[in-house]
């Protein structure tokens, strides 16, 4: 069981250095829980406690202090927290950082701030809000779960692009900021460029939160036929918000459904939250198109709150209520459909109790309405389940022996799945009910007998009795000694080893130790419920001994075995000896293990090296393990040389099967890099081959690098003749490939020799050869040509690239382009860029009736125009002719012909405007980005049908 550390006992009101502030900081977690608000001390000089008027006063302060709750952030010089009204407030200058579900981060900063951790509400005065979309400066400012008011505010969205003054702004009198839903100013005056220009008695911006938005959605369909649907957020009072739910449906009966869902913060002194939620449909049609008439209703609700409690924990009583019903959208035969879950909690820790401290009290439950009996339940029910929990026992005695005791206790009343292997409960049907205690204790003793010994006794049970008189039993007792030996002071009398290479090596803490133990594990009964069913019964009563040596640094040895008293011989485990090596140049790791009881070697296993690893020289280096049941697996033994530098090295690996008695694979591997001449000639190698002489293939991979110069290789290939993928047809050899390729080095760049002030230019190049291989013909089935080119210098981009079909054995029609692509990019001072691309494709035919595909794809020219400053432009005109051309065997399929289309880009950071305008199509698009909306397509108008997509936002 995890447990909390207790809590420290009431600060006194005197100052604290910085750290027994932090350290104070522990007794501040318990000012919010789990289900309340959680307030941590992140940074604080001074932690002082007052009562002031019979209240509860904790003083913070310091240079700069720093407060989380749950995941918000508060910064300030002094915050007093008053425990009794659950407030914080940060006196002078402060900063509130709160973040809601989605991770956006809002803003607050201000004067006297005063934040309620109740219902989560702020006030403050001089106040900036700012997120990252809007920015708010109000005289007086307060902010509730789902709303803020400022008075006397100054709001736009365009504070952060940087542009003074701003492109739009508003003052209004009085502001209302619904977050990620709407901001509504009253006497409010429109500033553009910082100029007021129109007065308005109300002004409205949406921020359109996906889930705070109005959503309107009009189909018409066979079966529903015309199908309204609309969502419309709504806020209400000072701490309610939500959402009201219209549908419309024309064929079903009764015609008109609807519903809502609203949040409450704090609507009553001992509820945090209230959500409730429920939605009425008519009933769909069934299979046949047939209606029945009624409503498929989905309902569910959650609350959560806490009660301070006298002689409890900070937070007092913590509870949670839900229910949930779902019935939209499920069919009649699903065993969910009308089914209601309900589950509630609610935990409190109670101090002080007399022996043990602090108890922690748990209830739980957990029902359901609606359930067929028939069917099986999915998880049990609790109706209900109380855990008991009391923080641990722990003595210690003047010998420095410790004993710890910590027991749980869990009782319920269950309704669960019956457990298969328990005949009773299968005869009471696919369901069982019944009372249960379940009791769970740790018992641990910790002494030191003598001089380097230590033993550890402890003793594990969890025992489930259930009223039905039926058990099950978890038990473990056991006990440990292990006497050190050898060991050495840790200063004086010892001089230091040193290795053949003159480094020196500190003696291991000890030459050893030795370990004797003994186990009582014990696991037995039958549940009557599936989900705490034993799953194997257990009765063993292991005994057995540990030997660790390590004679030297680097050495250890470890020899273990042990002998159960329950089991007969052929069922026991097997003595273990484990030795390894790390001293260079040797590396080494052995792992034996011997059933003396059977006269049985179990296994082995073993690796190392020996030779240099980063140095000059030779490297060898083995691995290979064996299993009676399996027998030997296969040994690879590597021998690798390195060079006079750590980048030269050759090696050989070799692989063994021992079952066999043959060679199974071999693998050459190899790279270096020019020693002389290495700047002026640089010359560098990677090559790798294994062979498989089993199942018999080669493959590898070949690099060479010279100057610019790229060379490689690769190739998989079947021995003797080949793979072939379907033997019944002649040279259909597809499984096996070889590629060639030759090129430059990407990024590398080459300056123009002929002028000195003339930016830096790069070519890269790259032919690749190959494909499908026929090994025993030694030809290839379906090659390849693939050349491709990319130009580039400062503000201008010019790049290639084509496939040809060349001949095979299996492409007997070639030469022909498979797929080819030219595109370009020319940027013409800051104002002015130009682009280009083409591009084809030919798929494959693979047999003789298969049709011929080509497609060609065009945007021969684009012409981009930005106006507006050159570090940022504001706006940009763009023209392109775009056109799709497609054949079937020859025969040309598209109708659409070339379309030249022009695309306008307004963007002031804080809003943007895009207009399309196709003539030959006879399209004519808007789209608009505004805060917090993202891009909205506002309207559509293709060849004289107008549409509106941005009020068909259905789910």
């Amino acid at each position: 069981m995890i447990r909390q550390a207790a809590p420290l006992p009431p600060l006194t009101p005197r100052p604290h250095s910085r750290a027994a502030s932090l350290l104070a900081g522990l007794l501040v977690l318990g000012l919010g829980t789990a289900q309340a608000r959680t307030v941590r001390i992140i940074q604080a000089d001074r932690l002082e406690l007052s009562k002031v008027d019979d209240q509860d006063i904790v003083v913070i302060s310091g240079d700069r202090v720093e407060l989380r709750i749950d995941d918000d952030v508060v910064t300030a010089t002094r915050v007093e927290f008053n425990r009794s009204r659950r407030t914080l407030t940060l006196i002078g200058p402060g900063r509130y950082d709160a973040v809601d579900a989605s991770g956006a981060v809002q803003h607050l900063g201000g004067s006297d701030l005063v934040v309620n951790l109740g219902n989560q509400a702020i006030s403050g005065e001089d106040v900036i809000i700012s997120d990252a979309e809007l920015e708010i400066r109000g005289e007086m400012v307060e902010r509730i779960p789902g709303q803020l008011t400022a008075q006397n505010s100054y709001f736009t969205p365009c504070a952060k692009c940087g542009r003074t003054p701003d492109d739009y702004a508003f003052r209004a009198k009085r502001l209302l900021l619904y977050p990620g839903d709407r901001l509504i100013g009253y006497q409010a005056t429109l500033l553009l460029a910082g100029t007021p220009v129109l007065y308005l008695p109300i002004v409205a911006l949406p921020l359109n939160d996906p889930s705070r938005q109005p959503k309107l959605s009009y189909t018409n369909d066979k079966v529903d036929g015309r199908t309204f649907k609309a969502d419309l957020p709504f806020a209400f009072s000072s701490n309610t918000l939500g959402t009201t739910f219209l549908r419309y449906y024309q064929n079903r009966a009764p015609s008109f459904g609807g519903g809502g869902e609203f949040t409450v913060y704090a609507p009553l002194p001992y509820l945090d939250r209230l959500n409730v939620y429920g939605l009425a449909e008519p009933n769909p049609a069934d299979a046949q198109g047939n209606f029945t008439s009624g409503y498929a209703i989905d309902f569910n609700f959650a609350a959560k709150g806490h009660a301070d409690l006298d002689n409890t924990a900070p937070g007092g009583l913590v509870y949670s209520v839900s229910g949930v019903r779902k019935a939209i959208g499920l069919l009649d035969s699903d065993p969910n459909k009308g089914v209601t879950a309900i589950n509630a909690q609610a935990d409190v820790t109670v101090i002080n109790v007399k022996g043990v401290n602090n108890v922690k009290i748990g209830v739980t439950v957990a029902d359901q309405r609606g359930l067929d009996p028939a069917l099986t339940l999915a998880a049990p029910l609790k109706k209900p389940e109380v855990v008991i929990d009391p923080d641990p026992y722990l003595v210690t005695y003047r010998s420095g022996s410790t004993l710890s005791a910590d027991f749980k206790f869990t009782v319920g009343d269950y309704e669960a799945a019956s457990n298969p292997l328990s005949r009773s409960a299968v005869l009471q049907g696919p369901n069982y009910a019944a009372a249960r205690l379940q009791e769970e204790h740790q018992i641990t003793y910790l002494a030191r007998p003598w001089r380097n010994a230590d033993l550890n006794i402890s003793n594990t049970f969890t025992g489930r009795y259930y009223l039905t008189g039926q058990r099950t039993v978890d038990l473990s007792i056991g006990g440990s000694l292990t006497q050190a030996f050898g060991v050495r002071a840790s200063s004086g009398g010892y001089a230091p080893l040193y290795s053949a290479y003159g480094t020196p090596i500190n003696l291991p803490s000890s030459a050893g130790s030795f370990t004797v133990k003994y186990t009582y594990l014990r696991r037995e009964g039958v549940s009557p419920f599936a989900f705490d069913q034993i799953q194997s019964k257990l009765l063993s009563a292991p005994v057995g001994f540990a030997l660790n040596l390590t004679p030297a640094s680097g050495v250890a040895v470890r020899l273990t075995q042990d002998y159960d008293l329950v089991l007969p011989a052929d069922k026991q485990q097997p003595a273990d000896l484990n030795i390894s090596v790390a001293q260079e140049p040797l590396q080494l790791s052995l792992d034996v293990k011997h059933d003396f009881f059977e006269g049985q070697l179990e296994s082995v296993t073993g690796s190392g090296s020996f030779g240099a690893s980063a140095a000059r020289g030779l490297n060898v280096s083995f691995a290979g393990s064996y299993d009676y049941r399996t027998g030997p697996a296969p040994f690879t033994t590597t021998v690798k040389a390195i060079g006079g530098v750590r980048t030269n090295t050759f090696g050989v690996s070799l692989v063994q099967d021992l079952k066999k008695r043959e060679l199974q694979s071999v693998t050459v591997s190899a790279g270096a890099v020019a020693t002389r001449d290495a700047v002026l000639n640089p010359v560098t190698l990677s090559l790798s081959e294994t062979v498989n002489l089993q199942s018999p293939s080669v493959g590898g991979t070949l690099n060479v690098n010279w100057r610019d110069y790229a060379f490689s290789s690769t190739h998989n290939l079947t021995l003797p003749k080949g793979s072939v993928q379907n033997p019944g047809t002649p040279n259909a050899y597809t499984n096996d490939t070889v590629y060639f390729s030759v090129g430059n080095l990407p990024g590398g760049y080459s300056p123009n020799q002929n002028s000195a002030s003339t930016a830096p230019s790069s070519v890269n190049w790259n032919l690749k050869y190959g494909g499908p291989y026929d090994l025993g013909n030694t030809e290839w089935t379906r090659p390849s040509l693939t050349a491709a080119l990319t130009s580039t210098r400062p503000a201008q981009r010019l790049s290639a690239q084509v496939s040809l079909a060349t001949p095979g054995s299996l492409q007997k029609d070639a030469f022909y382009v498979q797929s080819a692509s030219l595109s370009g990019d020319w940027q013409f001072g800051r104002r002015v860029a130009l682009s280009g691309l083409a591009s084809y494709t030919r798929a494959p035919v693979y047999g003789p009736n298969q049709p011929l595909n080509e497609t060609l794809s065009l945007q021969p020219l684009a012409f981009n125009f930005t106006f507006g400053r050159q570090d940022k432009p504001d706006a940009s005109l763009t023209a392109t002719f775009q056109q799709t051309l497609s054949w079937v065997n020859g025969v040309r399929t598209d109708t659409a012909p070339l379309q030249p289309v022009l695309l306008l880009t307004v963007d002031r950071c804080c809003w943007a405007f895009q207009a399309e305008i196709n003539p030959v199509a006879k399209r004519f698009r808007i789209g608009l980005v505004i805060p917090g909306a993202g891009s909205i397509s506002a309207f559509d108008n293709t060849a004289g049908v107008s549409t509106f997509p941005v009020f068909n936002l259905n789910k």
